[in-house]
């Protein structure tokens, strides 16, 4: 077993950071809009944040069916 064989435990959220950095980002913006622009801003910061867990849903769901059995090889060899 090396080491790309083994997945470290915070990949998930390792693979939704520049998610939760870009929704830290579109809060601090909608902080500071002005009346015209908030609802844009609410609205953006709202799809973006529906988009994600609906991903994180369907990626749970798949993982609880059973979907994630054997992770996909990084090696490069398909003969392992």
């Amino acid at each position: 077993m090396t080491n790309d064989d083994v997945q470290p435990p915070n990949g998930c959220l390792r693979r939704e950071l520049p998610w939760l950095v870009l929704e830290a980002a579109l809060l601090v913006v909608l902080l500071h809009a002005n009346a015209p622009e908030v609802w844009f801003w609410s609205a953006a910061l709202l799809v973006l944040l529906l988009w994600r867990s609906f991903a994180w849903r369907q990626r749970r769901w798949q993982r609880l069916q059973g979907g994630d059995q054997e992770p996909p090889s990084t090696s490069g060899s398909a003969t392992g």
